[in-house]
């Protein structure tokens, strides 16, 4: 049997397996549908260990001495107890949460207002897309920056998320990697859902009718005829909207397909498997051999947990939908 190994830094001190402070439990967590990656951890004779709020945190998982960074972020929270201290830690996707600012574009793509966004809020990109390019574009105080962000993820059908260096990434989906599960072999539980139709048809209705010949620098008014982007099919219910910003029918039609790629309904599911610490963000998963036809297939990552304690040992949670 493998052995398992970790390495956890908190501010100047790093922690491995056999040292004097004793690891009792660690989980870390991330997720498309979760704004900030979290971990909480709780070591044991922690007698000689200084840690403070805002302290950086980073933490490998692994076999054999050989570990791959599972989470990177700050302290959040510390609870010190008698003989054991509980710690929580945040990634700085966080600061999304309680930026507000007002901000106007003018023929910008998606990816640059995103950047711009990061760099207000002080965050690191991994990989911004372009996505969409829009005539003009406001954001208002009245919600979050992490809340335009996901707007416009939304409106470009990408993912908005930080990696385990804490970086953040606004892409489509497009997995450079995939992990094999097997049943009988790696496979500890599994569970899927299988949801009805829902909304099977986008369709946004722009401001008119720049793309009728006139280009985008076009007075809307100037003519009746209708900006309209379709996506989908009668499947399910149809979803209508108003986006000002639509205002070409090309624009429309790459929104509409934007949010019904990320509103659609897919079939998905949950599965625990022995702990993968190379499991992440922006991967895909195939799962095979299982007893039931249906389960098996290649899917798309949407959420990751790794967990490790005296317990239960080293096990990966992973959620998944067809992508």
């Amino acid at each position: 049997m493998l052995k398992i190994s970790y390495k956890i830094k908190i501010g100047s001190t790093t922690l491995t397996e056999g040292k004097e402070t004793h690891l009792l439990d660690i989980s870390t967590h991330s997720s498309l549908n979760i704004p900030a990656n979290s971990c909480y951890l709780t070591l044991g004779s922690p007698k000689n260990l200084t840690i403070t709020p805002d302290d950086p945190i980073s933490i490998e998982l692994g076999y054999e001495k050989k570990t791959t960074l599972v989470f990177t972020g700050k302290v959040n929270t510390i609870n010190w107890e008698i003989n054991q201290v509980k710690i929580e830690g945040v990634s700085s996707l966080e600061n999304a949460i309680a930026t507000h600012f007002n901000s106007l574009y003018e023929k910008s793509s998606a990816g640059d207002i995103v950047q711009d966004i990061l760099k207000q809020g002080k965050l690191k990109a991994n990989q911004v897309e372009n996505g969409i390019t829009l005539s003009s574009y406001a954001l208002g105080d009245t919600i979050s920056a992490y809340e335009h962000l996901q707007q416009l993820a939304q409106k470009c059908g990408c993912d908005i998320y930080a990696n385990t260096e804490d970086k953040i990434v606004f892409a489509k989906y497009k997995p450079s990697t995939t992990h094999e599960f097997k049943y009988g072999e790696d496979i500890l539980f599994l569970s899927s859902q299988q949801p009805s139709a829902g909304i099977g048809k986008v369709e946004i209705y722009g401001e008119s009718p720049a793309s009728q010949g006139q280009g985008e620098k076009a007075a809307y008014w100037l003519t009746k005829k209708e900006v309209k982007g379709t996506a989908g099919d009668d499947s399910g219910m149809t979803l209508r909207l108003v986006e000002p910003i639509a205002k070409t029918q090309a624009i429309a039609q790459k929104i509409a397909q934007g949010i019904l790629a990320n509103l659609h309904e897919k079939p998905g599911g949950k599965m625990k498997v022995i702990g993968n610490a190379e499991v992440k963000l922006g991967d895909g998963v195939k799962i095979s051999k299982m007893p039931i036809t249906q389960q098996n297939g290649t899917f798309k990552i949407t959420g990751v947990s790794h967990i490790l304690n005296d317990h239960r040992g080293f096990c990966t949670i992973i959620n998944w939908e067809e992508p």
